[in-house]
């Protein structure tokens, strides 16, 4: 396992969250409290740590309407700070955060974490409506 993935652990140990450990690759987070996701998954790279949630099914979108969707997602990005919303292989709205592991801190990665759960806090409050 490299450093990056034993680093990824120990910062998750100390935030006291739950998380399940899939092979060598990712982390699963199950975050409580007032937030509307089931899961956030941690990819420890050899360069970034980054936190990916998807939110949202686009799938079912008609066409018509994928402009408008893609037009506040890119605003969204120009106005947020330390998230991107993105779209994955599987046509899933997604948020995403990285850290470099460069210069790593668990100030940084708890700083990253909670920046990762206000955009989905931001996303179901403020910009999933838009989109419905």
């Amino acid at each position: 396992m490299s450093t990056t993935w034993f680093i990824a652990k120990e910062y998750l140990k100390r935030l006291e969250i739950n998380f399940e450990e899939h092979g060598r690759k990712t982390f699963s987070l199950y975050p409580y409290g007032p937030i509307e996701t089931k899961v956030i998954e941690v990819f420890p790279g050899t360069n970034w740590i980054t936190l990916t949630t998807r939110l949202m099914d686009l799938s079912e979108i008609p066409a018509k309407n994928r402009k408008t969707v893609y037009e506040k997602l890119l605003k969204s990005n120009a106005t947020l700070v330390e998230v991107n919303f993105g779209i994955d292989k599987k046509d899933c709205l997604m948020i995403r955060n990285a850290i470099p592991v460069t210069g790593i801190s668990y100030d940084l990665f708890n700083s990253t974490y909670e920046a990762h759960l206000a955009g989905v806090k931001f996303f179901h409050e403020k910009l999933k409506p838009q989109l419905l």
